[in-house]
């Protein structure tokens, strides 16, 4: 368990510089004690829950989203995109063929009746260039540059729902936090009311350890609100069915520092997904390209021509006619400009975004490293060096104010110092998985696969965080 304490200024405690030590009281004068002694119940904090949700670990809320979250549904579906691009291109003869029917009858006044004629015209449009299978090439580098795109949105996915388990983490041990200090206020009530009964604290003191008890459940009833609403956005964030909640298992881990940027950058470049989306999206520009500028070539029509003619007034039999025929448009004024044009730009917009990304991620991940290291310092800062433990000071608090030793105000402004840097560390691990957060989506695989050393990802929080 995360446990933080801020130790209390000596001043606000002790005698002031120079001033005569107080005079020690005779036996004979000193009051019978208020409480007998008492052995120190064990303190038992109730874990926050959340009601109806299932207390998962990382990994398993992971896997789920890999396949169910929102965005990798939606990402999976624009597959079939590419599916249809390839089955559109494959057809052999693009065009349909044409047939021209014609009936009708030969008019001649001077050579007698009129004579019965039919002519038909059966063509098809074909292509000499192998357009057919630059445009195949084209839909199955489409279908590859979504496949890259799915990547893409699932470790995005993957780096939200992890930023989104750790947040309620944090939302958890605020919320525990909230549940100790409530108990405390609930202890001190019960102590300064059998001391106001004793007539040791006047009945002021006591009104004030009731306002500090409405102040730390009105506290509490916050923090367990934000946990609530954090496991509501992690279930929302790993696709968890609609009605059922989940709530993260474990404490909160030692923070982990990542090694020389250098070698990040270098990967980076290599694996990133974001690069091979857009890696992807050049080859996929650069098919389009070619299959535009091989589009305007003709596109002649081979047919045939048969027809039935006879002159009027003559006895010979009707005339059968049969012609091969090839119509060759002349690409004088429509060559495919559009297209070419357009997927010209395309393809130089598409390798522009490439050079931006591959920029923006090498320099981002020096800042992201330096982020997520600074923020580790402050932790580790926070947790080992300067907190004491929270629980046992509390604790000490309760047992002074118990003996008169200190006035129930210096016992909550002792207790307000506590909790003030206990809320400023817990904000420190906010901050380190902001960075984490940033990281992760720039590298493309967690923080942890390139920690300086190794860390584990705990499921029980560090001895000096207890």
């Amino acid at each position: 368990m995360f446990t933080l304490v801020a130790a209390v200024t000596a001043a606000s405690l002790a005698p002031a510089a120079g001033a005569a030590p107080a005079p020690a009281r005779k036996p004979a004068d000193a009051p019978a004690p208020l409480l007998a002694p008492m052995p120190e119940p064990a303190q038992t904090i109730p874990e926050p829950v959340v009601a109806g949700a299932q207390v998962l670990p990382l990994d398993t809320i992971l896997k789920h989203a890999e396949e169910n979250a929102m965005p990798v549904r939606t990402a999976r579906s624009r597959l079939e995109l590419g599916d249809a691009a390839i089955t559109g291109a494959k057809p052999l003869l693009p065009d349909n063929p044409q047939l021209y029917l014609g009936m009708g009858a030969r008019l001649n006044p001077a050579a007698g009746s009129p004579q019965f004629e039919l002519q038909a015209t059966l063509q098809q449009p074909i292509e000499i260039g192998r357009e057919r299978s630059l445009r195949i090439k084209a839909g199955r580098e489409y279908r590859e540059y979504l496949d890259k795109e799915l990547a893409q949105v699932r470790w995005t996915t993957h780096a939200q729902v992890h930023y989104a388990y750790n947040t309620a983490l944090i939302a958890k041990e605020r919320a525990r936090t909230a549940a100790r200090t409530q108990q405390f206020a609930e202890r001190l009530l019960d102590i300064a009311s059998r001391r106001q009964q004793a007539g040791e604290i006047s009945r002021l003191r006591v009104r004030v350890a009731e306002g500090e008890l409405a102040r730390a459940r009105q506290a509490k009833l916050a923090a367990d609100l934000n946990y609530r609403l954090a496991c509501i956005h992690l279930a929302e964030m790993a696709g968890w069915p609609s009605g059922q909640l989940i709530a993260p298992a474990g404490e909160l881990g030692d923070p982990i520092k990542v090694r020389d940027p250098e070698d990040l950058i270098a990967n980076v470049q290599k694996e990133h997904p974001a690069l091979k989306a857009k890696e992807a999206q050049v080859e996929l520009g650069e098919a389009r390209a070619k299959s535009a500028r091989r589009d305007r070539l003709p596109e002649p029509w081979i047919g045939v021509y048969v027809g039935r003619e006879r002159e009027p007034g003559v006895t010979l039999p009707a005339s059968r006619i049969v012609l091969g025929m090839i119509t060759i448009p002349l690409p004088f004024f429509k060559r495919n400009q559009l297209a070419r044009a357009q997927t010209k730009a395309e393809l130089g917009v598409a390798n522009t975004e490439l050079e931006v990304t591959r920029y923006q991620l090498a320099l981002n991940a020096r800042r992201a490293v330096d982020a997520i290291n600074t923020a580790a310092e402050r932790v580790q800062t926070y947790s080992r060096e300067v907190v004491p433990r929270f629980e046992e000071n509390l604790q000490l608090l309760q047992r002074a104010f118990e003996l008169g030793e200190v006035d129930i105000i210096e016992v909550f402004v002792a207790r307000e110092n506590f909790l003030r840097i206990q809320t400023e560390a817990l904000d420190a691990y906010g901050t380190y998985f902001d960075a984490m957060y940033t990281l992760e989506t720039i590298i493309g695989q967690e923080a942890a696969s390139l920690a300086a050393a190794r860390p584990t990802r705990a499921s029980t929080p560090p001895a000096n965080l207890r």
